[in-house]
């Protein structure tokens, strides 16, 4: 059986353009993950697949003040950190964040 597991983070996406704030909300079924990056008043969707050590790949579209851009991502995350990185067409984004969900709350 799979277990289904939430998770949401505040988060900081290092742009080149400054330091943006926001949210992402992840939710974790076997080794699937899905998740919403709420920066700059946007959702940008991402999906993708996750091991069992937290490591994960995700790909999506993030919306820019003039754009959509394609983005593939890799990083970690776990039930306190993520720290990933955004290669968005070239362009590296780095992304960190800490939890603000209690383990097994759900959102």
């Amino acid at each position: 059986m799979n277990e289904l597991k939430h998770l949401k983070y505040n988060i900081v996406l290092n742009t080149t353009i400054g330091n943006k704030i926001g949210m992402m909300s992840a939710k974790i079924a076997g080794d699937n993950l899905e998740c919403v990056i709420t920066v700059m008043k946007n959702e940008n969707y991402f999906s993708g697949t996750i091991d069992s050590y937290g490591k994960f790949k995700i790909h999506g579209r993030l919306k820019t003040l003039t754009n959509n851009i394609d983005c593939d991502g890799e990083g970690y995350l776990d039930d306190i950190s993520i720290t990933f990185k955004l290669n968005a067409e070239g362009r590296n984004l780095i992304v960190t964040g800490t939890s603000v969900v209690k383990v097994g709350d759900n959102i």
